[in-house]
């Protein structure tokens, strides 16, 4: 019998995972930004999630993580209820904090000073009161790092945010590619590994 990915952790010393954007949600449609705020799914994201669930089967994820934010939360209950997982809540990949900027439509703040820089690269600096994506992307990686050493050996399915993808997968890109938190769709899935011996996360 073929071993499968996920039963070979201890020869290659990787943890598969999965991470995908929440579904749409009614903010999304307004353009209002949510960061830490929320806003419940639409009916378009409460099917994403489920389609979101029927492209993982392939994948056989075994353990379900989910950001905190109500969002998230609700994306991964149609997924865990789906694919017949729990989910479990993991502190440290909740959505950016954008300040004074959350709860306003992108048009109110977008002649703020350094918009582009703050939506569109990774840098120290924040919106007013609220976090950098240098910051952002720190508290996720320690994260997910931290969960992998915990529990090595499982496939995880990992719902998360458009500008923690964003900062995340900066790091992957051609240099001075630019991308925003929207570029990745709701409900949009990336395959990924963490190599340990490296301390290395890997694009598939």
């Amino acid at each position: 019998m073929q071993e499968l990915p996920f039963m070979d952790k201890k020869k290659t010393q990787r943890t598969y995972f999965y991470l995908a954007r929440h579904g749409q949600t009614h903010w999304n449609i307004a353009h209002r930004i949510q960061g830490q705020l929320d806003s419940p799914l639409t009916t378009v994201g409460q099917q994403q999630a489920k389609d979101l669930a029927d492209a993982c089967q392939v994948h056989q994820i075994t353990k379900i993580l989910t950001s905190s934010l109500g969002r998230a939360v609700e994306t991964a209950t149609i997924c865990a209820q789906q694919l017949q997982l729990q989910q479990t809540t993991l502190k440290g990949i909740e959505e950016r904090n954008f300040g004074l900027w959350e709860g306003k439509l992108t048009g109110e703040v977008q002649r703020c000073t350094d918009y582009d820089e703050i939506t569109s690269q990774v840098t120290d600096i924040a919106p007013p009161n609220g976090e950098s994506a240098a910051q952002l992307l720190m508290r996720f990686e320690t994260a997910l790092k931290q969960q992998f050493t915990l529990m090595p050996c499982d496939n995880y399915l990992i719902i998360t945010h458009g500008d923690v993808l964003r900062c995340f997968m900066s790091q992957f890109l051609a240099q001075n590619e630019i991308t925003t938190g929207y570029d990745y769709k709701n409900g949009h899935i990336i395959s990924m590994c963490y190599d340990h011996s490296r301390e290395q996360f890997i694009p598939l």
